[in-house]
């Protein structure tokens, strides 16, 4: 009897060895979720690096257009070198006159010039290299004159009052202005001495007094004062 269960023992199949994976465990993940961790650290790493560079970066302003004074339409004195001598006939003048005060007119307000004298005239260009330029000067003063658009302020016609805006167009501009600031109270020496940043306050005082009468005209301003030229602002 032992010896027949001894052979049934040898006779029952050996069981095979087991790996972890077919008993059902499972492969741990702990690599994988290394790997993503540090992969995610890595891009939050490369997006901070690049905001500090784009916050580092600024951007460079674009450059301020410079303006440039025009030349005559005619060019210069070797390009037109006629234009640069008076005519000897009076009837040319008179024409030749008309194109430098509009050409005048252009140059006072770049370089806004509101009282212009001859011996700044002689000296600046194109006007310089004009023959006889003394001359020029009073002939296209006196064309400007003819258009009201100039005033001599001498007898010798040596200073000359060009009004490339108009005085009541001044007014508007010093009217939105006070509006704008607040200082509804203005007067002739308070425009020329405190607001010297303005373009108004480099117009003559007697063109001052003009614009305040201009603007209480207009129903813009009331008199404060009208011998000292102080007015106060409508709102």
């Amino acid at each position: 009897m032992k010896e027949r269960r001894k052979e049934k023992e040898r006779q029952k199949p050996t069981p095979k060895p087991t790996s972890d994976a077919s008993v059902g465990k499972e492969t741990p993940k702990t690599d994988t979720l290394v790997d993503v961790t540090e992969t995610e650290a890595e891009e939050d790493s490369q997006t901070q690096e690049l905001e500090s560079i784009q916050t580092e970066i600024v951007p460079e302003s674009a450059p301020s257009q410079v303006l440039e004074l025009p030349a005559p339409q005619w060019g210069n004195v070797n390009q037109a070198e006629w234009m640069y001598h008076i005519p000897p006939a009076e009837k040319d003048i008179e024409m030749w006159a008309e194109e430098w005060s509009d050409y005048l007119m252009i140059w006072t307000e770049f370089k806004s010039i509101h009282v212009l004298s001859v011996s700044t005239f002689v000296k600046e260009k194109p006007f310089s290299d004009i023959l006889g330029k003394v001359d020029a000067f009073r002939f296209i003063g006196e064309s400007l004159v003819k258009k009201d658009v100039g005033e001599w302020l001498d007898e010798k016609k040596r200073q000359l009052r060009v009004y490339w805006r108009p005085l009541e167009e001044w007014g508007d501009i010093i009217y939105r202005w006070a509006i704008k600031t607040g200082k509804l109270r203005l007067d002739v020496q308070s425009i020329v001495v405190q607001e010297s940043g303005q373009d108004f306050s480099k117009l003559p005082e007697r063109d001052l007094h003009r614009i305040m009468q201009i603007m209480v005209d207009k129903g813009l301003a009331k008199w404060v004062d009208s011998k000292k030229g102080a007015i106060l602002a409508v709102v």
